[in-house]
């Protein structure tokens, strides 16, 4: 079955997530995001586990400051017109060898 990873969360309420939570569940492992309230307040949020996944491998790229100088550097050599082609990257590297 097709991933709903684009679409925004859902919002469900506490007693409805309780009493249908096998639906939920399989709803949530069908791709789909909620937003659990009790008493009209945003209490949790239900998302699969490579949803959850995802985010703690964001969070650690955001964290690595090596990356971060990286990617900015890499940026600043695209508007620069620094790129090259992969074939021309794997020529450089194959003559490294």
């Amino acid at each position: 079955m097709a991933m709903k990873r684009d679409s925004m969360p859902k919002t469900i309420d506490a007693f409805t997530t309780r009493t249908h939570l096998g639906q939920v569940i399989k709803r949530v492992a069908e791709g789909e995001r909620f937003i659990v309230t009790k008493k009209g307040k945003p209490q949790m949020v239900l998302m699969s586990i490579d949803d959850f996944e995802d985010l703690l491998e964001i969070a650690a790229e955001r964290q690595d400051k090596e990356l971060q100088r990286a990617l900015k550097e890499s940026a600043r050599q695209y508007k620069r017109g620094e790129v090259s082609s992969l074939e021309a990257l794997q020529t450089i590297y194959a003559g490294s060898e």
